[in-house]
Parts: structure tokens; C-alpha cells; sequence
């Protein structure tokens, strides 16, 4: 979750944005993983932009971007 001080929701969940200290956080290595993102194309591409630079190879990672939600 993003700006939750914008929110009337409670939320006791991680915030931010997903980033190489998040994904390391979680997942450990970013290697020897499928990865599957969909979403905004903004955030599709950027995540994937990420993962190529964490070192994942493209055929990990799938993807499927939609707008106008």
C-alpha cells in the first residue's frame, strides 16, 4: 500500500513501493523465481526494469498491463 495517509482504511500491512530492498526483504535472491506482474503499464514496465537489473533473465518473468481502471 501507497500514501495511506490519504486513507480512511486501516492497513497494518507493508507500505511503499515495491522495490530491490522490499523484493530482497521477502524473497531473498531474485534469481530462480518466476515472477508474474500485471497492472498499470507504468508499473509493469518499471518493476520489470527492475528485475532485469536484479538479474533476473526475461524468460522469469511474465507480464500483463491494463489502464483505464
Amino acid at each position: 500500500m501507497t500514501e495511506m495517509a490519504k486513507s480512511h482504511h486501516q492497513w497494518s500491512g507493508e507500505t511503499g513501493y515495491i522495490n530491490e530492498e522490499m523484493m530482497a526483504k521477502y524473497l531473498g535472491s531474485a534469481k530462480s523465481r518466476i515472477y508474474y506482474i500485471v497492472g498499470p503499464p507504468k508499473m509493469v514496465s518499471g518493476l520489470h526494469s527492475m528485475l532485469n537489473e536484479s538479474g533476473v533473465d526475461d524468460d522469469d518473468i511474465r507480464t500483463e498491463d491494463f489502464s483505464g481502471y
